[in-house]
């Protein structure tokens, strides 16, 4: 279930509460399950749109 919306089926793996880039460069595995929720791919594009404007590649 997606932790956003509590609605869709969670079908893409989100780095949260930090991005991937931003657990790298902690020195933090970005794979551990710690950092991450479960979204669904609306809800998972909407949250990247809000929180890296110019995507996920994009964040500094």
């Amino acid at each position: 279930m997606c932790v956003v919306c509590h609605i869709a089926q969670a079908t893409v793996a989100d780095h949260w509460p930090r991005s991937r880039q931003e657990l790298i460069e902690l020195g933090l595995n970005p794979n551990d399950p710690e950092y991450g929720r479960g979204l669904d791919a609306n809800c998972h594009n909407k949250e990247t749109a809000r929180n890296q404007p110019g995507g996920w590649h994009n964040i500094h």
